[in-house]
């Protein structure tokens, strides 16, 4: 275990306070669950509020008052109105024993190790993706473990694995099986979704989907819908900061919902599926350092924390971007801005970041640190997504082909930063944490040098094509010698077709001016069409 540098402790009233609001949330509830009262009948609450006040169902209401932005004078004053979702009776006591049942196999898989998992998890996921605050979870852990969702335990140690050989204790003892462990994780969630979801049932949905190796995409965007429709039901789109709760739960419930956001709009633009989550629905306020960061954190801490909260406005812009992308051509109150804007909104980004990050996220130099090379992979994702916007463009508004694109030599520069950003990883980076769905730029940005190695019509000394085989052999060097399986996807999908796309070339003559189809083997069953077409998340060519 780590020795972290001792904290200034809180009053201990404070920490008690803090311990109820965490267990308010991440344990299995007692009576039931609260569930946001439908905005357009809250009011009718005041007709009978006075009438019923001294009734159990009265009792069983948690009434929040908020105002409105005073910007927004169409709009009157509401209340937000919970009423508690009852417990399932046989139901839950069945489908709680299940999934208990399931942690304890999981438990008993990793016997004696699950402190040491624990410790992992904060030192290689929480800090980079803060989910908890560590002192109080650990704190509700040592004694309360027992009320703890068997489902969220479950999928922390799940999502642990992939860091096992970078434990120098663990290494030196054989793994658990991924596969099992997993298959457990996601029975126990099952079950607790048979019973009454909770706040904690949303926080194991978030671990499921950022598990690694991601090998399931639709039963991935499947739970990210479940879990922001119950987001949306428990009120965590809605602003906290006037509510009637604790500075921590007020935070707690915070954190969650850009955890949610962050995962919504990176799984949009891997998966192909348009965001869940619209600006126009929420009102919470972004993250900020302070919402994560506790006094006398170490400073390793600290840059981690800075890198979340860089990924957090980053993804902000992401969210502008894929605006653009599912655009179906409908008239909207709010259209999309265009790519010289979204330009113009990544360089703000940029402008925004301290020297430290800056340095880091534009110049490629001093990746180091937690959190560091994701954030890094992710910039450049935006990037070349924007480059992709402005082709698709001027496409559009001009009737010109990619390759008169003045951005078509930028799109194919910004995916040579990323093969030399691949080739320059180390085995630290590649242990690192990642958020899985940026898998896809690897993929995007190698079937893009593909479809410039192919429009080049140049045989010999190919630079599309030769990056495209550097990105390629980067991938199986890493993914050989330091099993990093973000690596996956591009291999799967584009190893074979470097190949079949090299071999077309090794046959054609360099003294002939070739069609592109002849440049293909003729057993090659895909044309050119079909390359620009090969991945669903960019289905117009982004």
């Amino acid at each position: 275990m780590v020795n972290r540098p001792d904290r200034p402790t809180p009053p201990t009233s404070q920490q008690d306070e803090s311990i109820s609001a965490m267990m308010g949330i991440i344990a299995q509830p007692d009576e039931g669950t609260s569930h946001v009262v439908s905005p357009a009948i809250a009011d009718d609450d005041r007709v009978f509020q006075e009438y019923l006040s001294n009734t159990s169902t009265a009792q069983k209401r948690r009434m929040v008052k908020f105002h409105l932005n005073l910007g927004q004078p169409t709009r009157h004053a509401r209340q937000i109105l919970f009423n508690i979702v009852p417990k399932r009776g046989e139901r839950e006591t069945e489908s709680r024993s299940i999934a208990a049942s399931s942690f304890e196999v999981i438990e008993k898989l990793i016997d004696p190790y699950q402190d040491d998992l624990i410790t992992l998890f904060f030192e290689k996921i929480n800090i980079c993706f803060p989910i908890f605050d560590e002192g109080l979870f650990r704190r509700v852990f040592a004694a309360q473990k027992e009320k703890i969702s068997p489902g969220l335990l479950a999928f922390l140690y799940g999502n642990t694995l992939i860091y096992w050989d970078t434990s120098p204790l663990l290494s030196t003892v054989r793994c658990p099986d991924h596969r099992t462990i997993w298959t457990l994780a996601e029975d126990a969630l099952v079950e607790e979704l048979h019973s009454t979801p909770t706040i904690s049932t949303i926080i194991t949905i978030i671990l499921n989907v950022g598990g690694r190796p991601s090998t399931h995409p639709l039963w991935n965007g499947g739970l990210l819908g479940l879990a922001v429709a119950l987001a949306n039901s428990f009120g965590l789109n809605r602003d906290p900061s006037d509510w009637n709760l604790s500075p921590s739960e007020k935070k707690f419930r915070m954190r969650i919902w850009w955890l949610l956001i962050i995962y919504d709009r990176w799984c949009s633009m891997a998966y192909g599926s348009p965001t869940l989550i619209q600006d126009s629905q929420h009102d919470v306020p972004i993250l900020t350092i302070d919402n994560i960061s506790n006094p006398g954190m170490p400073r390793d801490q600290i840059f981690a924390a800075s890198c979340f909260i860089a990924l957090i406005t980053l993804t902000e812009v992401l969210g502008r971007c894929l605006e653009h992308v599912y655009d179906v051509g409908k008239a909207s109150s709010k259209p999309a801005m265009t790519p010289i804007a979204l330009e113009n909104m990544l360089a703000g980004w940029e402008d925004s970041l301290d020297d430290t990050l800056r340095r880091l996220v534009i110049r490629g130099t001093q990746i180091v640190g937690a959190g560091a090379a994701n954030l890094r992979l992710s910039y450049l994702s935006v990037k070349l997504l924007i480059r992709r916007i402005q082709l698709d463009w001027d496409k559009m508004s001009f009737q010109i082909e990619d390759t008169d694109s003045e951005h078509y030599i930028q799109a194919r520069r910004i995916c040579e930063e990323i093969v030399d950003f691949v080739r320059e990883l180390n085995e630290t980076h590649c242990r690192d944490f990642w958020i899985p769905q940026l898998a896809y730029t690897l993929t995007s940005a190698t079937t893009f040098l593909m479809r410039c190695a192919l429009n080049s019509r140049v045989a010999l000394n190919n630079a599309p094509l030769k990056l495209a085989r550097l990105m390629v052999d980067a991938l199986q060097f890493h993914r050989r010698s330091y099993e990093w399986d973000i690596a996956d996807n591009c291999l799967s999908n584009c190893c074979d077709l470097v190949e079949k796309i090299e071999a077309g070339f090794n046959e054609a003559s360099p003294s002939n001016t070739l069609d592109l189809g002849d440049l293909l083997p003729v057993d090659m069953d895909m044309d050119i069409a079909a390359l620009n077409g090969l991945f669903p998340e960019f289905a117009t060519n982004f």
